[in-house]
């Protein structure tokens, strides 16, 4: 709940252009579609060997997959 709360605040106060989210949790789904209907675009990061919910991936500008060791 805090990371939604985060990015709402983030996303009215216009404190950042990009909001980077590293989580498979839909549950911050609600604060992805807030944060794009106020203009910032939405990356979420996909870890190897790991999917990205389909939920998240709607709501995501951009999805980028990292190298981990």
């Amino acid at each position: 709940m805090r990371i939604g709360l985060d990015v709402a605040a983030f996303s009215e106060n216009r404190a950042v252009d990009r909001i980077i989210l590293i989580s498979n949790d839909t549950d911050c789904v609600p604060a992805m579609k807030y944060a794009r209907r106020a203009g910032l675009q939405t990356v979420t990061i996909k870890l190897p060997n790991g999917n990205v919910a389909s939920e998240l991936q709607y709501h995501s500008d951009f999805i980028r997959p990292i190298i981990w060791p």
